[in-house]
């Protein structure tokens, strides 16, 4: 990299400490089903936590869990409370171009040296507790996240569940609010095989005493009987958003807002930093699950609702590149980047390519790649016959391993205008794809965080999110 050599000096650092916990501390034994393994949350709560002095009592907790919107909804979270003057932290996974932006301490990620200085002060304990059934790298990305909050000394932690809820690294808070977004067919191999049993682990976030806040349109929705059940089970209070509850509209410009019935301000129209009806759902779960953290309301008042809501954004997620990106890279058309992943976060890609600002198009081209993990064929189909050029290509993540390009793209074939171009190198395929678009043609990255990671390096180079500790370097609010 270029700069300082101070500069130079934070990120070899960041990057050996990064290494060692995402290579390092990587299982490299599949331990088989039939073993009986303690789980992640058992590891956090017997072994890690004790060596750590409990970290995850330091400070309040909101935890946030679901198929999809998790990450929207804890940021939304997480900027209401800022707005509301809560010294916040917030903990999303997996993070997009540095490790850390799992560590966001109002507004602006851990530094290169915090990072490293985590990581050191944890590789002892990392190393006492390694064997071929802990997922350390799994407990010590949340165990980083709890130490980093204690050591900020924020108020409120708003965590975002890894995997599932109920065994899941994360279920070790004091947990006053549980946040559940939804349950779908994501990880049905690993948390099912039945959609109750996914709502079954999901529901798991929910301790005794606290307030869980539930997304459910139905009262046969399996994750509102299993909050039920759990609520019932632990002494919790339910509360439940209904999409009656919300009606969004949609902005030319890219952002939206939505109008929804709160319990304590009544009738509301609130700013969207991001577009799309999905966002505006997570806008009304963010809204109630703050409500029922504050619910003397004391600290939380309208006007937090609406700044935290106007500055909550997430890279990779429904993320437009801004005019100035684009002119600083001679980037001609427009581009949309979005990591979506899975049939629910495709339909809603999906419905954010029919606002107003996506319409504005010529043509649409795709770029899309895939994990071979995620079955993405039948989502990436529907969005194959909405474009006019596709392009399929494979993220490159270290042990994991992608689609094959060319298996997707016959998968697609029957879908498309003309044959998908396929290159497996997703920087080429970047190129390719920025050279055939016109100004006045959009071009949209989807199938895969990990891809999204890798291409938007392009626009905002990870050494500049890791040292301005945003994810926009030189834009930071």
């Amino acid at each position: 990299m270029s700069g300082s050599a101070e500069h130079r000096r934070a990120w070899g650092r960041y990057l050996r400490a990064r290494d060692y916990v995402d290579e390092g501390l990587i299982r490299r034994h599949v331990i088989p089903s039939s073993t009986s393994k303690p789980s992640p949350r058992d590891w956090m709560r017997q072994r890690l936590l004790p060596a750590l002095d409990h970290p995850e009592r330091a400070f309040r907790a909101i935890h946030v869990t679901g198929t999809a919107g998790k990450g929207s909804v804890a940021t939304m979270i997480a900027e209401i409370l800022r707005a509301a003057g809560y010294r916040t932290g917030l903990h999303r996974s997996p993070y997009l171009q540095v490790a850390t932006e799992n560590l966001w301490v109002d507004g602006a990620y851990a530094s290169a040296d915090a990072y490293a200085d985590l990581v050191d002060a944890l590789r002892p304990l990392a190393e006492a507790l390694r064997g071929p059934a802990v997922p350390l790298r799994v407990l010590v990305a949340v165990a980083l996240c709890l130490e980093h909050f204690r050591r900020q000394q924020v108020e409120v932690g708003v965590i975002e569940v890894g995997a599932g809820g109920r065994f899941d690294a994360t279920n070790v808070l004091q947990t006053e609010v549980a946040v559940l977004t939804n349950v779908g067919h994501d990880h049905l191999e690993t948390l099912g095989p039945t959609l109750e049993d996914v709502a079954w682990h999901k529901a798991g976030v929910i301790q005794g005493g606290c307030t869980a806040v539930v997304f459910a349109d139905d009262e046969d929705d399996p994750l509102w009987r299993a909050a039920q059940r759990q609520a019932a089970q632990v002494g919790a209070t339910l509360h439940r958003v209904r999409a009656s509850d919300l009606r969004y509209l949609p902005a030319a410009d890219g952002t939206g807002r939505v109008a929804l019935r709160t319990s304590r301000h009544g009738e509301q129209e609130l700013p969207l930093a991001m577009a799309g009806p999905a966002q505006a759902r997570n806008a009304a779960l963010a809204v109630a699950a703050c409500e029922a953290f504050d619910p003397g309301g004391t600290r939380i008042e309208a006007t937090a609702l609406r700044q935290g809501l106007a500055q909550a954004r997430l890279p990779a997620r429904g993320e437009w590149l801004s005019d100035a990106a684009r002119r600083r890279t001679g980037t001609v058309p427009r581009v949309l980047l979005d990591g979506a992943h899975n049939p629910d976060k495709l339909g809603a890609l999906q419905a954010l390519l029919q606002e107003p600002a996506a319409r504005r198009r010529a043509r649409l081209h795709l770029l899309l790649g895939a994990l071979r993990s995620k079955p993405v064929g039948d989502a990436c189909a529907a969005l194959a016959r909405q474009a006019d050029r596709v392009t399929v290509t494979e993220p490159g993540v270290y042990g994991k391993d992608a689609h094959p390009a060319a298996a997707l793209a016959e998968q697609l074939r029957p879908h498309t205008r003309r044959p998908p171009a396929v290159q497996p190198s997703a920087r080429t395929a970047l190129a390719e794809v920025l050279a055939e678009a016109h100004a006045d043609d959009l071009v949209v990255i989807t199938g895969s965080l990990y891809l999204a990671g890798a291409l938007r390096e392009l626009w905002h180079p990870a050494a500049d999110v890791l040292l301005e500790r945003s994810s926009w370097p030189s834009e930071r609010s």
